[in-house]
């Protein structure tokens, strides 16, 4: 049975998602993903699992992460090469058959930067920037203007 929420309730444990995931164009899934390596870190943090520079890292099984999550092997694959194309998870391989030594990361300021485009200013006006991305053309606007197209003309009467 459900209960309400009162001033004094203890929270049960739950996964703190960043604020930033939200502004990035990850699936669902890469979002709750990383959710998932950020707990892992905190945890590896606490064990004090550093590299030789200091940088925490975790390892976690694609079969174990697709379990938590209630996904598919090839699911969290792809999720995850998302959040390396997004620039916040690193893998290094430890050797085939092993499980890669993974680092969470956090956005940089040029990607907070990006992420701001298209925001509310202090006087109202909106941030526009265009980072070398590619924008794609409409899929209703045709880039052919030749006459090979059927023309359909009717008479007053005639049916469409």
């Amino acid at each position: 049975m459900s209960q309400y929420m009162y001033r004094y309730t203890k929270l049960p444990q739950y996964l703190p998602m960043p604020k930033f995931l939200t502004e990035l164009p990850l699936s669902n899934t890469a979002r709750y993903i990383y959710t998932l390596l950020l707990n892992r870190a905190q945890y590896s943090q606490m064990k004090e699992m550093v590299d030789e520079q200091g940088r925490v890292y975790i390892f976690y099984p694609i079969h174990q992460i697709a379990e938590k999550a209630g996904k598919g092997d090839t699911t969290v694959k792809v999720a995850l090469n998302q959040l390396v194309d997004a620039g916040i998870l690193e893998k290094v391989s430890e050797g085939r058959g092993r499980a890669n030594r993974l680092y969470v990361l956090f956005p940089d300021e040029e990607v907070r930067r990006k992420m701001d485009v298209g925001k509310l200013t202090e006087v109202g006006q909106k941030t526009v920037g265009n980072y070398g991305s590619n924008q794609s053309p409409s899929k209703y606007t045709s880039n052919i203007r030749s006459s090979h197209l059927r023309n359909y003309d009717y008479e007053e009467e005639e049916s469409f």
